[in-house]
This record gives C-alpha cells, structure tokens and sequence, in this order.
C-alpha cells in the first residue's frame, strides 16, 4: 500500500514510482499483481478513497511481489519491462479492469500494460462508500495523475486509455493537464487541480511531457437521450442535486448488454458480478449532474489532450430490450455518431477509427472484431512512437 495525493505529486511529480512499489495477488491471476494508493479523505465525504493499481508482467507468479527482490536493477527481465512504453486502462461506469487479453495483447505489442480502479470502483470500493459515486467528474483527475506519475517515474514513455465514462474522465484529465501547463491556464477550466496547483506550471508540464498518447475507446462524449431527457438531466436534475443530492435516479445501462457479455449468460467473458453487476447499482441525482457537467465542460469549453489521441467507436447502435443478433454487432450503450461530432473537442487532431459490428466496449466484441480493434490501435500507436517521438 502507498499513501499519495495529488498535491504530493504536484509538489515532486516523479518522486515516487511504480517500480519501487510492492504488488500482491491479484484476482486476474499469473502474471497480474495489485497495488493499492490510498488518497486520504473523500471530497464527497464518504470512507476514505483508494485507487488500485493492477499490473501485468508475464514473470510474475501471482504471489506477492517484494520490490526489493523483483524489481532489482541488475534483473534482465525487469530492466526490459521498465523499458517498455506503460500503457493503462481506466474503466467506465459499473466496471472495474478485468480484460486480461488485453493486457497480454498489448504486452505482446511491446508495452508494460497496467490497469487501474477508480475510487470507490472495483477492487477500489470499500465499506461505507456508495459504489461509483463521485459528484464531480474531475475528481478522478486526482486517481489519474497518480497512476500516470508512478507510470512515468518509471517508464518515461505512457500512454491513457479511457472506455466509456473513462474515456470521459482520460479526455477532460488530458486536457486540463495541457490547460495547467500552459502560460495561460485558467483556475477555472482546471477542476480537481485548481487548489492543488497553487501556480506551480512546472510540474503539470512536466507529467504532460511524459503522456505519450491518448486512446479512447467508445467514449461517453454526449446525453444518448432524446432532446426531453436531455433537457432534464441538463437542467432540472442540477437544480434538484442541490436540494436533494442522494435522491435515487431511475435506470442505469441497459442489463441486455451484461447478459451479451458474461458467461453465465449469453457472452463469452467470467468477470466478478459483484464488481460489475449485470443489473445497474443505483446512481445518485448528484452523480449524474456531475457527468452532465464534465460533458458540457468538453462540449463548450475550449481544449486539447495536446498530445495524438485516437477515439475507437463502433459504426452503429442499437436499443434492445432483449438479446438478438443485432446485440452483439452494435453498442448497445452510447451513439457512436456523438463521439464523431465531438471528437476534436477531446483534440483539434484526433483521428477516428470506426469498428464494424464492434460493441460498446470495443476490445470486449466478438472475434474477430476485438483483434481488428487491437491491431488498429497498436498500429496507430506504432505511427505514433514512429513519427511524433522518433522511436520504433
């Protein structure tokens, strides 16, 4: 366990790294270990919050691994690990990393592959928090930094992958980072790291120097919902969030899509049900005001990743009530159309790669839609070391 928050890494951003830190088991099994960075209290005052860090390298037994014996500098396997460029993953809603294949893709690509729970997401959550509730977005720019400056202390090179909400939360943590090591940052554009910044540029410009790329996978860019609902969710659910911020919302993801997913019932994937249910946990009126927001602060305020950013979607979606065939060419979750018309908000220069019959998690859709998927990122990441950084 580390103890870690953003002023502290604001104040020395590559003090710490991720290859001093010791990882335990982790339920993923050979070859995955976990780290867990505890953060102290919660801003929407609930237990205190933890990130957890997972990891996958191949010659890791799935015991507990001392730093002090793994991570030895004269250790062959090590020094090539820490080589690599790391890439993380950060989930969406209701989900928690679990897509091991992905891990061992990217690994096989050339890459130190890292997953990461969210506060109160996960491996993350703990007694006394309310699963996945945060009322401010931004808050997880705190969880994001830390992993990214463990990342780069230790690999020089990182690379963010965000799905869904995730892919939200990457874009708008992205941005605010180039905003805040600019000449010209705005305290008010800058969320979660406005009080911890207290005007020092030098180290967000240092931790944006070493993000590499940005990867977005189905990213939740836009209300999917019709001109009424948005109407509500933009205007009347804030207004009640500020009266009433734990007042239950109906509704949640439509179940169809877990049931396309897990083995128990029509997928192909056995993740924990406990850490992403098949049914939606309740969201709070508070929670949803805070995603309305960060999709407004994307929508009309100004901004960039600044770095080369690739957002991945299907080519279609589909509404159903129950499991057809047309369940699992489609996102089932999100408009993929939202995510092209909003793509440059995330960067001027994104590119957009559309994934025929891809579902709403992209890496997760029926082969061979999934290695498509996997081989056009890893090819546009190789174009990326290639020509914006020099390497191969």
């Amino acid at each position: 366990m580390t103890t870690l928050t953003l002023r502290d890494v604001l104040a020395d951003p590559l003090s710490a790294s991720v290859a001093d830190l010791d990882f335990g088991p982790d339920e993923l099994g050979e070859g995955f270990g976990r780290h867990d960075i505890e953060m102290g209290s919660d801003p929407d005052s609930e237990a205190d919050v933890r990130c957890v860090l997972v990891r996958y390298r191949p010659q890791d037994s799935g015991a507990a691994q001392d730093s002090s014996q793994v991570s030895a500098p004269d250790s062959a396997q090590d020094t090539d690990f820490y080589h690599r460029p790391a890439i993380f993953f950060v989930h969406g809603m209701t989900d928690y990393f679990f897509q091991a294949h992905v891990a061992r893709s990217f690994y096989e690509a050339g890459y130190a592959p890292y997953g990461v729970d969210l506060r109160k997401c996960g491996r993350a959550w703990r007694e006394g928090q309310t699963w996945h509730h945060v009322t401010d977005q931004s808050l997880y720019d705190e969880d994001i930094t830390l992993v990214h400056s463990l990342l780069a202390a230790a690999h020089g090179s990182v690379v963010a992958v965000g799905h869904s909400t995730g892919g939200l939360d990457v874009t708008m943590w992205a941005r605010r980072l180039n905003e805040a090591a600019g000449p010209h940052a705005k305290h008010k554009h800058l969320g979660a790291f406005a009080d911890a910044l207290a005007g020092s540029r030098s180290a967000a410009a240092e931790l944006h120097e070493h993000l590499t790329a940005v990867v977005l996978n189905s990213p939740w860019f836009g209300l999917q919902f019709d001109a009424a609902t948005r109407f509500a969710i933009n205007v009347l659910i804030p207004a009640v969030a500020r009266v009433k911020p734990t007042m239950l919302i109906p509704g949640g993801i439509n179940p169809v899509y877990g049931r396309s997913l897990h083995a128990s019932e029509a997928g192909e994937w056995d993740y924990n049900l406990e850490l992403k249910p098949l049914e939606p946990r309740p969201k709070y009126v508070s929670w949803l005001a805070g995603v309305a927001k960060e999709i407004r602060r994307l929508q009309f305020t100004p901004g960039s990743t600044g770095v080369p950013t690739l957002v991945m979607t299907s080519d279609k979606h589909h509404f159903a009530r129950r499991l057809s065939e047309k369940s699992y060419q489609a996102d089932l979750v999100l408009k993929p159309e939202q995510m092209w018309k909003r793509a440059q908000d995330a960067s001027p220069s994104a590119n957009v790669v559309v994934c025929d019959n891809a579902l709403h998690d992209i890496f997760l859709s029926p082969e061979p839609v999934r290695s498509r998927a996997l081989a056009s990122a890893q090819e546009w990441l190789a174009d990326v070391f290639r020509y914006h950084w020099g390497t191969a």
